[in-house]
């Protein structure tokens, strides 16, 4: 199997398709509110809308004299710039490349560069850290986070291992470092299909996206144990939102994310990741898109297939945390070189074991020793 997330012809209908429901039952609600909490989100998250808001409100700036700045300090330093597909326009502009969360860990093990500047949310620059642990990786801005991500810990993770003990745990690769250390392998939403099949386990625990733990359910026997965390962006969309679509514009086909819901899933014609949608775009004989996910991928797919009809379903989605960091951030993390990712070195070792797991069976042997460890050689 290709590591990419299949389309239409993969798309296998829920056994037990319901009724539309809430996006949210009262008991997630509650775990809403818990991580809300504990995390400090009310006020973290007023200060990203506010600064989201600031930037709208910044449209005036010059950006180009910006980005031509950043361009200069970038080659004095000698620095490599990644910029996350959900990043804004002006940032994935100047980015050397623009990627998911692993493409972009793996362009930093690639290139020669030593700085590193990540436009993207915490856990991702944990990544590059883990796969560089050599390099120097800066986050423009340290608030930048992933609720989902948040969603699970080390001590609710083995609180999961004890509940359902001897199951091995797959990791989707949105999560810190800390949890990978603490799972057996990890995941892409591209070839997690693929990776939940390689376990030699009746059941297996999967972690912390229960859309996309559901979604794997579709294609193998083995009992999937979720935990019960969810993509803030994609679990906005309804199935309401695809109905409209097939209303409206009856003519387009319709692209979704794994971390969709099972509901929106069962009505869409292909689900992709991130890097599939930006594939299938360039690649379909289609001529009209609509594709639900986060909206600064479908700027990018827009801007990448102008002979194209490319729509967003329903309302454009945000991800806030990722929008937080502004063009004007990046240009200061060079200039201060702030704000510098740490991670353990023990962490960095038990994180490396379910990647390089994962990647032998997504990539091969000769691909981990390439950006693994190329660097000691």
């Amino acid at each position: 199997m290709s590591e990419e997330v299949k389309g239409k012809e993969e798309v296998r209908r829920s056994k037990d398709t319901k009724e539309i429901k809430p996006l949210l039952t009262e008991e997630q609600v509650q775990y809403a509110r818990e991580i809300f909490k504990s995390k400090g989100y009310a006020e973290k998250w007023k200060n990203l809308s506010n600064l989201f808001l600031k930037h709208k409100e910044e449209r005036n700036i010059d950006i180009k004299e910006i980005q031509q700045e950043i361009i200069k300090l970038k080659k004095e330093k000698e620095a490599l710039i990644l910029a996350h597909n959900y990043m804004l326009p002006e940032i994935q502009e100047i980015a050397d490349f623009v990627g998911d969360s692993l493409e972009l860990a793996i362009k930093a093990a690639e290139n020669p560069q030593n700085l590193i500047v990540f436009c993207g949310v915490h856990f991702m620059a944990e990544g590059v850290k883990v796969v560089s642990p050599e390099k120097t990786v800066l986050l423009p801005r340290l608030e930048a986070g992933c609720f989902m991500a948040d969603m699970i810990n080390i001590s609710a993770l083995r609180k999961f291992k004890e509940k359902y003990p001897g199951r091995p745990v797959v990791c989707y690769i949105n999560t810190d470092a800390a949890v990978k250390a603490e799972s057996d392998i990890c995941c892409t939403s591209a070839n997690a299909v693929q990776i939940v099949k390689s376990v030699n386990s009746k059941e297996v625990l999967f972690i912390p996206d229960r859309n996309l733990g559901l979604y794997v359910q579709r294609f193998t026997e083995q009992k999937i144990i979720p935990w019960d965390g969810w993509c803030n962006v994609h679990h906005r969309f309804r199935p309401e939102d695809i109905k409209k679509v097939r209303e409206n514009h009856p003519d387009a086909v319709i692209v979704v994310h794994p971390e969709c819901s099972p509901e929106v899933i069962d009505l869409a014609d292909e689900v992709f990741s991130t890097g599939g949608m930006v594939r299938f775009a360039r690649e379909t004989k289609h001529k009209k898109i609509a594709i639900a996910t986060e909206e600064g991928l479908v700027e990018r797919i827009r801007r990448e297939n102008p002979d194209k009809i490319i729509l967003s379903v329903g309302s454009p989605k945000t991800c806030v945390n990722m929008k937080s960091i502004r063009i004007q951030d990046v240009l200061q993390s060079l200039k201060e070189m702030k704000y510098k990712i740490e991670v353990p070195e023990d962490i960095i070792e038990r994180a490396r074991v379910p990647l390089i797991r994962m990647l032998e069976l997504s990539k091969g042997k000769e691909f981990v020793k390439r950006i693994f460890y190329s660097q000691y050689a």
